[in-house]
C-alpha cells in the first residue's frame, strides 16, 4: 500500500463529512464509531485509489467553501451547518459527482465486511439486524419452507 492520499486537513474534513452523512443517533452507531473513515482512507491507498484526485478535490472544495461561506473549516462547523453545505454540495451540478462517490463509499464503510476495514464491530450490520455471514445451516433451517424467523440462534 502506498502512502496516504490525502491530508491531514481532507482526513479531518472526510471524517467530519462522513459523521452527518451517516450520524449517531438513538438507534445506534454512526460513521464515525464505524471506522468509516478509516475504510475510505484504506479504499483510496488500494483498491479504489483512482478515486484520490476527486476526493483531494472534492474535500478541498467543500473545506474551501466552509471557509467562504462560514469564515471556518468545514471540520469546526456545526452539525447543522454542516448538514447545509452538504445538502448545497449535492444540488450543486459540479459537486454531485464527488458528494455521490463519497456517500456510495460511506455505504461500503458502513455496511460491508468488517474485514475491508469499516463496519468496526459490525456496527453497521447491528444497525441492520444483520448478524453477518453463516457458514453452517442446520438441517432444520434447510428444509424447504424453512424461514429466517424459524433460524437456530447464530
Amino acid at each position: 500500500m502506498s502512502a496516504a492520499p490525502l491530508s491531514a486537513e481532507h482526513a479531518a474534513v472526510l471524517e467530519s463529512m462522513l459523521a452527518r452523512l451517516i450520524p449517531s443517533d438513538e438507534l445506534g452507531p454512526g460513521a464515525r464509531e464505524a471506522g468509516v473513515a478509516g475504510y475510505v482512507e484504506a479504499a483510496l491507498r488500494d483498491w479504489h485509489s483512482r478515486h484520490a484526485e476527486a476526493y483531494a478535490a472534492g474535500l478541498g472544495a467543500l473545506e474551501q467553501r466552509a471557509r467562504t461561506e462560514l469564515g471556518r473549516g468545514f471540520a469546526m462547523c456545526e452539525p447543522a451547518e454542516q448538514d447545509a453545505l452538504l445538502d448545497a454540495v449535492e444540488r450543486d451540478e459540479r459537486d454531485r459527482p464527488f458528494f455521490e462517490l463519497a456517500r456510495t463509499h460511506a455505504i461500503e464503510g458502513m455496511f460491508g465486511d468488517p474485514r475491508w476495514g469499516g463496519n468496526a464491530g459490525g456496527a453497521g450490520w447491528e444497525l441492520l439486524g444483520y448478524a453477518g455471514p453463516r457458514t453452517q445451516w442446520s438441517a432444520q433451517e434447510q428444509e424447504l419452507g424453512a424461514s429466517e424467523a424459524g433460524a437456530t440462534a447464530r
